[in-house]
């Protein structure tokens, strides 16, 4: 059990690293997100604290796990992709498609990308969330 949640968390981070390093467009904060302190996707981590500090309801919880889910499901196709790939060119091009599907399947959820991350990142650290979350994917699955 704990090989598998071990496996499950550095999947989560794999994902979430993927899904949003490689992001443009996400990877800009506006300017009015900046001033007011509004949670903003930044290229810096934020800190265990900021993370933790969101709170979470079971319908953000919900729609964060059916968001996972697919994402997971991008992921796998995305490293068949990989292995298939016979150049840089093609495997770069496995890449950003993934990256659009992650997005898109997230935003599908009404989830805005940071806050996506913020869930997971609180799935990470607070063993009731994460209880909540992962029985939400597994009925989704």
């Amino acid at each position: 059990m704990k090989v598998l949640r071990a496996f499950v968390w550095m999947f989560i981070l794999l994902v979430g690293l993927l899904m949003f390093m490689n992001s443009p467009a996400l990877a800009q904060q506006s300017d009015e997100s900046r001033n007011t302190g509004t949670p903003g996707y930044s290229e810096a981590p934020a800190s265990n604290a900021s993370r933790t500090s969101i709170a979470v309801d079971d319908d953000t919880l919900k729609r964060t796990a059916r968001a996972y889910v697919k994402v997971r499901q991008i992921s796998a196709e995305e490293m068949t992709g990989f292995k298939n790939a016979t150049d840089d060119a093609l495997r770069q091009n496995v890449a950003q498609q993934a990256e659009l599907q992650k997005e898109a399947a997230v935003k599908a959820e009404g989830l805005r990308p940071e806050l996506y991350n913020q869930v997971l990142a609180l799935v990470q650290t607070n063993k009731d969330v994460e209880q909540r979350f992962f029985s939400y994917v597994n009925q989704t699955s």
